[in-house]
């Protein structure tokens, strides 16, 4: 049987609790540097993969937005992993694990109930699939916060689903007088690479989240918002059909590398 005690230790605020409390002296320093985020909404989770390799997981959501990390215990200093996801239109969840480069090394999907989440595990980089099995818990936890001032958003952005896999980049410029300049490419998977791509466009932005309509079309729009650390990108009215290659698409998580 694993035993999840040390978990415990790790960590200083209940998911369930919203009374802030003191860093235990033996929680690792990657723990004490973290801040609280809003702690009526988390939710924590342990399990496996696979019914072998012990994980814990905890997130927060923000609205479809599901913001939190990923730990593999039998790892030997079991850091945690940046775990981003949506809450899809039928309700499951869909957990991506990135690395700092934007490298996506993990998907979980599942449709996690009040007490247990039941899904998959899927590598992008090795198409290796493994059953996830977790039950709720009631543990303690520390997270960052999400939240993000204008000003510290412009930079590069880049998602990848391994090398062969889907890919997708976003910069965003600060520009004079309360403007910004951005553009977006993506690419499908090999072999083909086709292409969703907005060319560089001059926006006015007065807050952390923008509304674009391509020019020429008439029902291709999407919404762009600013997290901590990644932005999400996601379309207003429908993919926007005709507008890209085959397959291609401007919309998902992009991780924040530069």
């Amino acid at each position: 049987m694993i035993h999840w005690t040390y978990i415990i230790l790790l960590t200083t605020i209940s998911c369930n609790n919203q009374q802030q409390k003191v860093v235990e002296s033996n929680t690792p320093a990657s723990a004490k540097s973290t801040v609280l985020t809003d702690p009526k909404n988390q939710i924590c989770w342990a399990g496996t993969l696979n019914g072998k390799t012990p994980v814990f997981i905890h997130y927060y959501l923000d609205s479809n937005i599901i913001i939190g990390e990923i730990t593999y215990l039998n790892t030997k200093k079991k850091l945690p992993i940046k775990l981003l996801g949506t809450i899809e239109d039928d309700k499951s969840y869909r957990l991506l694990e990135f690395e700092k480069s934007g490298n996506i090394t993990g998907i979980i999907t599942g449709l996690p109930t009040d007490k247990v989440f039941n899904g998959s595990w899927f590598s992008p980089k090795t198409r290796k699939e493994l059953a996830v099995s977790l039950v709720k818990k009631d543990t303690a936890i520390i997270s960052n916060k999400a939240d993000i001032q204008l000003q510290d958003i412009f930079g590069d952005y880049h998602y990848q689903y391994s090398e062969a896999g889907y890919q997708g980049d976003f910069e965003i410029k600060k520009l004079p007088n309360s403007k910004a300049s951005f553009a977006i490419n993506s690419v499908t998977d090999e072999p083909a690479r086709n292409v969703a791509e907005i060319d560089e466009d001059t926006i006015t932005l007065n807050t952390t989240q923008f509304i674009y309509k391509l020019p020429d079309a008439k029902d291709c729009g999407f919404q762009v918002k600013f997290y901590k650390g990644f932005v999400y990108i996601r379309y207003t009215n429908g993919y926007c059909i005709g507008q890209f290659g085959n397959n291609a698409t401007i919309d998902g998580i992009f991780l924040k590398t530069k």
